[in-house]
């Protein structure tokens, strides 16, 4: 016979803790633009999506995340073909001249190292390289491009009529004395400051208000 709390826990409408609440959290939700809301793909990932849309997801060199393709080298390259070459004996007794970073030279049959070619750095080396920017064009870019040459539609903020009642008793208790009005505890209950009142009141003289 099953006991009441077993009866109970099972009747409960809390959820039961599982281990796939990850998987939610992988998905992302664009909010803040409709357009790459509408062409972004949820079966991608987020540089695999930029890609797509023809945009870049960070400036500076990727750490990780995308497979590079392996090219040959070629005879013009100076990493394949090397600098001097030198014996690590002599590097040992020169610590000055020291191979910071080497390659190995492998036999293709045997696989035996041959011999360590230098690798030439320079201090632009450690800096991150800026990301290739594609030339081509996509329509979500030429979208955005379009949205955002647009410019920023300012809201213009209107006073609502309670607002306007409080600043018509203010001003005709007080006139043009913002002091007072900052002072007053029965009408300025949120303690609002002489500057803010100042701009509430010229707002409002704008609108047409007319004191009665």
């Amino acid at each position: 016979m099953v006991s009441v709390r077993r009866r109970r826990k099972e009747k409960s409408s809390l959820p039961k803790v599982t281990r796939r609440h990850k998987d939610k959290q992988r998905k992302v939700r664009i909010k803040s633009n409709a357009i790459i809301a509408a062409n972004w793909d949820e079966k991608l990932t987020l540089s695999q999506n930029y890609k797509k849309l023809g945009l870049t997801a960070r400036l500076s060199r990727p750490t990780g995340g995308i497979q590079q393709e392996l090219k040959p080298a070629s005879p013009s390259d100076p990493v394949a073909t090397g600098a001097t070459v030198r014996a690590l004996e002599s590097d040992a007794a020169a610590p000055s001249n020291a191979i910071t970073e080497a390659k190995i030279v492998r036999d293709p049959e045997t696989g035996a190292i041959i011999r360590f070619e230098e690798l030439k750095r320079t201090e632009f080396d450690d800096a991150p390289t800026p990301a290739p920017i594609s030339s081509s064009t996509t329509d979500v870019v030429r979208q955005l491009e379009e949205y955002a040459g647009r410019g920023e539609r300012k809201v213009v903020r209107s006073q609502s009529e309670r607002e306007q009642a409080w600043i018509d008793e203010l001003v005709k208790k007080h006139g043009d004395d913002y002091e007072a009005m900052k002072k007053d505890r029965k009408l300025n209950i949120w303690q609002q400051s002489a500057g803010d009142l100042r701009r509430r009141v010229e707002k409002w003289k704008k609108r047409g208000a007319v004191l009665r």
